[in-house]
Parts: structure tokens; sequence; C-alpha cells
């Protein structure tokens, strides 16, 4: 460490400040490959997932209530069913349907006779379903109209409070943080138990809130 600091003291100021410097952007670089690509690769693979996913429940559901006008008209439904199942069936599609939406219209698509209950049960299911995926992309364009605007002022403004937000949100995750570790480190043993638990539950509150 006395090794250290004398080279330190003797080395020219200036070949210190540049290493420093240096060493502070080779971290930033290393941070911005481990963190920033993988979180924009990520984007990438969602966004064209629910391009896909949303796509997919339009088509289905569209023809499912093509079923529920016609649903006294035999071929009618017939023809739709056949749709459904093409649609199914095409280019391994079914990978962006869940479950029960993928099971409900195969069972709609291949029953002669249609379960109303479950057909108009089926079409609430996405119709809620694309109402949550169409409600991501208006957060994605609200975002972009708030912090891309043509207007220099205001696309200045608007993206020096989004900063302001990354700060003051910075601020206080650290300062939670450092509470709970100081805490940790000055406590009796049962505070260090209770503090333990806070974070344990608060972790997974915060998992389950990011995975919304």
């Amino acid at each position: 460490m006395g090794l250290i600091k004398s080279i330190l003291t003797e080395a020219n100021p200036n070949i210190v400040i540049f290493l420093m410097t240096s060493f502070i952007a080779f971290i930033s670089w290393i941070v911005k490959g481990l963190i920033e690509k993988p979180i924009n690769d990520s984007k990438n693979t969602f966004n064209k997932f629910l391009e896909k996913r949303i796509e997919i429940l339009f088509e289905i559901k569209a023809r499912l209530n093509f079923i529920a006008y016609f649903i006294q008209e035999q071929d009618e439904c017939d023809k739709f069913k056949e749709q459904i199942q093409d649609l199914i069936l095409k280019d391994g599609r079914t990978c962006y349907l869940n479950k029960e939406d993928f099971d409900n219209a195969l069972k709609i698509s291949i029953t002669p006779n249609i379960d109303e209950t479950l057909l108009r049960r089926t079409i609430q299911t996405i119709d809620e379903d694309l109402a949550s995926q169409i409600s991501k992309i208006e957060d994605e364009v609200i975002f972009f109209k708030k912090f891309s605007n043509y207007n220099p002022f205001k696309k200045f403004v608007g993206i020096t409070l989004l900063a302001l937000q990354y700060i003051l949100s910075l601020i206080l995750i650290v300062s939670i943080l450092f509470a709970l570790v100081y805490g940790l480190i000055i406590s009796a043993w049962y505070v260090q138990i209770i503090l333990i638990l806070v974070i344990t539950i608060g972790l997974i509150l915060t998992n389950k809130w990011l995975n919304k």
C-alpha cells in the first residue's frame, strides 16, 4: 500500500490523470458491453416476438369473431375453422401463443359442434392478452414522443428531465441499499435477521414487478 502511495506521489500528475481516465473509460466500456449489449439484444428479440404474437392473435381473433357471427351457418363456420387450423399449423407460429389460447383455438377448430361458452371465453382472453401487449407498445410510443421531440428546446428539456429521473432513482436506490447494509453491520443479531428477511422479500417483490 505504501509503495503504491509513493509511486502515485512521485509520478507526473498528467500521467496519473491520463491513466485514471483511461482506466475509468475501460471500466465503462466493459460495463457497457456486459449490460447494454445483452439488454439491447433482449429488447430486439422481445420486439420481434411481440410483433409476431400480436399478428397471430389478431388473425385468430378475427376468425373466432366470424365464427361467432355466422354460428348458425355451418359452411361458413367450417371455412373459418379451416383457416384457424392453417394459422396454427403454419410456419411454427404456435410458439407465439400461450397454452390456453392454443388449446382453445385448436379445440374450436376441430370440434364439429361449437361450444359457444368456450368461444366467447377464448375471444375475451385474446382481447385481454392483446390489450396487455398493445399497452407495452403504447408505452414505448409515449416515451419516444416525450423524449425525441423535433423541437430542440423540448428535446433538451425532455432529456434533462429523464436524466434527473435516473439520477434521483439511483440516489434513492443507493441510499436504501446503504442503509440496509449499514444496518446489517451495526445492528443486533435479531435486527439483522429482520433486515435479511426484508431484503429477501424486497428482492422477490421487485423481481415480480419487473416481470410484469
